[in-house]
């Protein structure tokens, strides 16, 4: 059994004792997949030393709508190949440090109006060219 899921961003712990680590989104704005897996490394070991062995991230959905309130948080972009590339450094940097990420976000979840009841129609070619790189 974990003893710890931990929500990334922001970090875990008491105010003023962890990193403000940057957002996904300024990952993603590297397009550096060797730098984010060593930040990514960096922030499992912060994890781990607060207890905690899942980190929920990182987010992965591809910006389609700008005017999507967590598009700070996802890594891709509107790229969702470069997202794939930066997704999987980011998630061997996190799990080299004995901590397991566990995406999030990945797929159809453009609003936060009604995110967790709406009802999102995607046809296939737009799921497969932005959804599934």
């Amino acid at each position: 059994a974990g003893n710890g899921f931990r929500n990334n961003p922001p970090p875990v712990g008491k105010p003023f004792t962890t990193i403000m680590w940057p957002s996904s989104l300024a990952f993603g704005a590297t397009w550096n997949p060797e730098l984010v897996e060593k930040v990514a490394s960096e922030i499992g070991k912060e994890y781990r030393g607060k207890g905690a062995n899942v980190i929920l991230g990182p987010s992965v959905q591809v910006h389609r709508v700008a005017r999507n309130g967590r598009n700070f948080e996802y890594m891709a972009g509107e790229d969702p190949y470069l997202g794939a590339v930066l997704t999987e450094a980011y998630v061997k940097g996190v799990q080299r440090e004995g901590v397991i990420a566990c995406m999030k976000h990945y797929g159809f979840n453009e609003q936060e109006t009604q995110r967790s009841g709406g009802n999102f129609v995607v046809d296939e070619r737009t799921a497969w060219e932005l959804y599934y790189p």
